[in-house]
């Protein structure tokens, strides 16, 4: 009972990438301004000023960009954000942003003297530029007063505008306020009333690709895929810590949708252990069925990490239902040590959403809809012990000479993770965000690699008697 001691366990692949900042390459500065920093909900590019530690505080629509002079002492500190203009006018916002900024400061006893007020191009319109002298000190820099204080306004589409707040020593003049509104004149990204209108269009592509399977799961099943986990050492040669292996069989539904629908549909199974030679061992166990028209979907999950390996740590489980007049999915999970529970209902779901049994095989969706090459979105789960959500998960879509690479992240600001499929369809290679990577292979040459490598080959024995089964 090793391999299922070990096997009860784990959450799902690509659904847990760890939150960051990301940061887009290096681009040739037009100024002094080398570098930017992405912020995903609006797909925003702002760029960074010189000397400087950019964080990206990620809530939402909420996204703040702060950006501090890299010293002990900081003589400067910034935040872009994107705010709402609530059915005014850019003129009229913007002002209110102003008088209101200006109340606020005098109320506090501190002084607020505007010194210039003036229009400047952008990228994306003509922006608005207003400095103030202020004796104002901040929370951050409580040291920094008499300060010049810049509220920047760029317009971003009809109904919002990027708002930048900087305070710079006054000392530091007229170039470092030259610096900030050089960085607000280089954001660039696409207005909100165009990033909406791909998105839809997006999520609308990903519900062609469902629609194209209905009736087909039975192409979709398949006898045990093994896959090795692997990482680089130091000196770049791979080293296994893991395996994965799923199989899936067309049939009738299980016994807890006896009495919902008699209709066949493709039972998936997926088996991970990874931590292997490490004191984090980490595993999972999945069942699932989907109906063949995708009108039914129910699954389960248990995972273990850590130090619990030989007890389950938490469980998750999902049933999803779609008829012609009402959408429905049931999403539940927790953490069995704990006892704490999250279960959310969500109604009148979009034809995109795609189901938890065929997260590996989305290779095969998208050639059976003939996609080789765009964007596409649908929405799928999030199950952890902490977290229980439906989100849309963008897929990049590359052909290759001998299939499909498909980049894609679980939700807005995450790092990607990147699949290749071959001309059938068939996951090949997975690089998850920690550059770690899940590659297929065949039982007998996994079994020699975990020999090599010193691993407990007897969970693969026990495994493949045990629990594969066509």
């Amino acid at each position: 009972m090793l391999w299922l001691q070990l096997i009860l366990a784990g959450s799902l692949f690509g659904l847990h990438a760890s939150d960051g900042a990301p940061t887009a390459p290096e681009i040739p500065p037009q100024q002094p301004l080398a570098r930017r920093v992405l912020i995903p909900t609006w797909e925003l590019v702002v760029p960074v000023l010189p000397n400087s530690t950019p964080i990206l505080e990620q809530n939402g629509p909420d996204s703040v960009v702060l950006m501090t002079e890299a010293s002990k002492s900081p003589r400067w500190l910034g935040t872009i954000r994107v705010v709402q203009l609530n059915a005014q006018s850019f003129a009229s916002a913007t002002q209110s942003y102003i008088d209101g900024y200006a109340t606020s400061e005098k109320n506090k006893g501190h002084a607020f003297l505007i010194d210039s007020d003036r229009s400047i191009d952008s990228n994306l319109g003509v922006a608005r530029a207003v400095w103030a002298l202020s004796a104002s000190p901040t929370s951050q820099l409580e040291s920094l007063q008499d300060a010049m204080v810049g509220l920047l306004f760029v317009p971003f589409g009809e109904a919002a505008c990027i708002l930048g707040e900087f305070k710079v020593a006054a000392a530091l003049g007229d170039a470092k306020r030259a610096e900030c509104e050089e960085v607000m004149r280089g954001c660039i990204g696409p207005t909100p009333e165009s990033l909406a209108q791909d998105r839809a269009e997006q999520l609308e592509e990903g519900g062609r690709v469902l629609e194209a399977a209905r009736g087909k799961l039975a192409d979709f099943a398949h006898t045990p895929r093994w896959y090795r986990h692997l990482r680089r050492r130091e000196g770049g040669s791979p080293q296994d810590f893991g395996v994965t292996v799923t199989w899936a069989s067309y049939g009738p539904p299980p016994s807890s949708l006896a009495t919902e629908t008699k209709r066949q549909g493709l039972h998936v199974h997926q088996q991970t252990l990874t931590g292997l030679g490490t004191t984090e061992p980490y595993s999972e166990h999945f069942d699932g069925w989907v109906q063949d028209d995708l009108g039914f979907e129910t699954f389960g999950l248990n995972w273990t990490k850590g130090e619990s390996v030989w007890k389950s740590d938490g469980a998750a489980s999902g049933l999803f239902e779609r008829s012609s007049t009402s959408t429905e999915y049931i999403l539940s999970a927790g953490d069995l040590k704990t006892a704490a529970k999250h279960q959310r209902v969500f109604n009148g779901l979009p034809t995109a959403t795609l189901p938890m049994s065929l997260r590996l095989l989305t290779g095969k969706l998208l050639n059976q809809a003939k996609i080789s090459g765009q964007q596409i979105r649908w929405y799928a789960p999030i199950l952890s012990s902490e977290d229980v959500a439906l989100t849309a998960r963008r897929d990049q879509v590359e052909s290759l000479k001998k299939g499909t690479r498909v980049t894609w992240t679980p939700r807005q600001g995450e790092p990607s993770t990147v699949d290749e499929f071959d001309a059938n369809g068939v996951l090949q290679r997975r690089i998850f965000p920690d550059e770690s990577e899940m590659v297929l292979t065949d039982y007998g040459s996994l079994l020699q690699a975990w020999r090599v490598a010193g691993l407990p080959t007897e969970l693969l024995q026990e495994g493949k008697s045990r629990y594969v089964k066509p």
